[in-house]
């Protein structure tokens, strides 16, 4: 029976381990940002006056497309 073959096995699982927990904890940092992003988005949309097609413009402007080259 080799034994050295084994000496590695927990240092193996407590790297497996830590890098288990540092990749749950950036998940979680990530959706705490989409969250407060979201949260701002909401915050933004409402106050954004609507857009009025042709504001300003003459009646005749923006009706035809000129596809000829």
């Amino acid at each position: 029976m080799d034994v050295s073959s084994m000496a590695g096995t927990p240092s193996t699982a407590n790297a497996m381990f830590s890098n288990q927990t540092a990749n749950a904890s950036a998940v979680s940092v990530l959706k705490k940002s989409l969250d407060m992003q979201a949260e701002t988005v909401t915050a933004l949309l409402p106050t954004e006056p609507a857009a009025t097609p042709g504001q300003g413009l003459p009646d005749n402007v923006g009706r035809n497309i000129n596809i000829t080259a």
